[in-house]
């Protein structure tokens, strides 16, 4: 293709750009939630859960479908099976998916978002048995329900519930520690949500 055609091309998306902008629908919204995690150990070490925070986006493409993106943060506290020693769990999940949205046109709603998670890590042990602190992170994956209102056409209240996979491989920074390696520290989170349609 030819420096000009390219040009010409460019030039013809960049002038549809802003009528295809003006079609989508972007909100922001600040979810405050009850995480659980959902396997042993995880369960067993921190039994009580956790709060989370996260921030979310969505953006329709029209009425029903459209993009989701999320940052969140969470810590547990809990103590350690055998010796009974605090530890801590920190968790940064990003979450990149899809949303869809059913009766879009009322100011009660439904919606339902899958998609990958990359999540970080930071476990901190008050133990002389294992590590003082341990990194990591991975890939897994998360999906969301829930209902929302609409008040005065543009806030929005909900209520929504999460499920997490996030599986990750820890292994031992100290000499004859055992370790089983594989760990799911994803779970569930029930909460509400504050947002603002645009």
């Amino acid at each position: 293709m030819s420096m000009y055609k390219k040009i010409a091309l460019l030039f013809s998306l960049l002038c549809t750009l802003p009528q295809y902008a003006s079609c989508l629908t972007p909100w922001l919204e600040i979810k405050p939630s009850y995480f659980f995690f959902s396997e042993s150990p995880m369960n067993e070490i921190y039994n009580h859960g956790c709060f989370k925070i996260q921030g979310s986006g969505s953006v329709l493409l029209n009425k029903y479908f459209g993009f989701y993106g999320s940052i969140g943060y969470q810590k547990a506290s809990g103590r350690a099976l055998n010796s009974g020693e605090k530890t801590s769990l920190s968790v940064v999940p990003v979450d990149i998916g899809v949303k869809l949205v059913l009766n879009s046109e009322q100011n009660f709603y439904s919606f339902f978002a899958i998609g990958p998670r990359y999540f970080s890590y930071n476990q901190h042990n008050s133990s002389s048995y294992i590590g003082c602190a341990i990194d990591g992170g991975g890939i897994g994956f998360f999906a969301n329900t829930g209902f929302n209102f609409t008040l005065a056409d543009c806030f929005l209240f909900g209520v929504f519930g999460e499920y997490s996979y996030e599986k990750t491989i820890t292994y031992p920074s100290r000499p004859n520690v055992f370790s089983n390696g594989s760990v799911q520290i994803g779970g569930f989170a029930f909460g509400v949500s504050f947002g603002y349609k645009f």
